[in-house]
């Protein structure tokens, strides 16, 4: 577990340091709400009709909505956008008082890093703890990268392809690396008249190789939706106040329990303090039974450079 911990601060100064000297040699760094006249430039709309020749030559920016909604990642739903920032997610889980399991605590670290305004790259590792009602307590740690490519990008929408690779924590005695595909989008529901209300979803079809038993689930399908609304500017003191409620969903379309569906409900608060630092936490509850859990505390940390 120390060691663990090390080697995740190490890697997180490592990788922070080589990204964040250009900030310091006399550029402005850009936020998560970026207010630099660099930031506030006007972007050419990147859209499927432009995408061999528009973004992938044009530095990052994250595109600023000073009078609709802003385009915010949650908790559940997949980014649609790119970014710049170490981003930490942790979550406690209150199994059922029938479960063998008496808790379950994860942190995952993960650090992405947009090229352009086309194409982002992250590196993320996490540790998991499994505190068991009798026998053998269990812990370990996993790895994984993806990728992000930026479809559209407008003042209103935004698309982007999601491709991630994640090992097995053998720790856990897990022997399925996950592979996952999604398409995630945004819609500023403002010119609708709901003023600063954003609309997130996400379809996510996973994917799992290796050693598994005869007849073991090997694919399943993901789908979120969720509503953001935005109380303050991103210039206040508690910048992008917001609150939203996501409704997320699995579906096995494989395994002994082919074309059965968990949904959750996650209704969160998230903000913004100094321009670059984003907290957020949310409770998840399932809504469909059989329940495989009580509920989900998660707390997330961004910091945007």
């Amino acid at each position: 577990m120390k060691n663990f911990l090390n080697v995740s601060c190490a890697a997180g100064v490592l990788l922070l340091g080589s990204l964040l000297p250009p900030a310091f040699a006399g550029d402005p760094a850009i936020s998560e709400e970026p207010a630099t006249a660099a930031a506030e430039r006007r972007l050419i709309d990147l859209t499927l009709g432009n995408f061999l020749t528009a973004g992938w030559n044009e530095s990052w920016a994250k595109r600023p909505h000073p009078d609709g909604a802003p385009d915010l990642t949650l908790l559940r739903a997949q980014s649609n956008l790119l970014l710049r920032s170490l981003r930490m997610d942790y979550f406690y889980e209150r199994p059922l008082e029938t479960s063998g399991v008496r808790d379950v605590q994860f942190l995952n670290e993960l650090v992405e890093y947009g090229f352009n305004r086309r194409l982002m790259l992250a590196v993320f590792g996490n540790y998991q703890w499994v505190n068991s009602r009798a026998g053998e307590d269990l812990e370990g740690a996993s790895y994984g990268a993806l990728a992000r490519v930026q479809l559209i990008d407008t003042p209103h929408a935004s698309y982007a392809l999601n491709l991630r690779v994640a090992a097995p924590n053998h720790d856990l005695h897990e022997t399925l690396t996950t592979t996952s595909f999604s398409l995630a989008g945004w819609h500023d529901l403002t010119p609708l008249g709901l003023k600063r209300v954003g609309l997130y979803w996400h379809v996510q079809e996973e994917t799992f190789t290796g050693r598994h038993a005869r007849g073991a689930r090997q694919n399943d399908l993901t789908y979120d939706i969720s509503l953001a609304k935005t109380w303050t500017a991103p210039t206040a003191p508690i910048g992008n106040l917001s609150t939203f409620l996501e409704t997320y969903a699995r579906t096995d379309l494989d395994g002994p329990r082919r074309g059965k569906s968990v949904v959750t409900l996650t209704p969160g608060l998230r903000f913004t303090l100094a321009r670059q630092h984003v907290f957020m936490a949310g409770v998840e509850i399932p809504v469909t039974e059989p329940r495989p859990y009580e509920q989900i505390v998660r707390l997330t940390y961004i910091l945007s450079f």
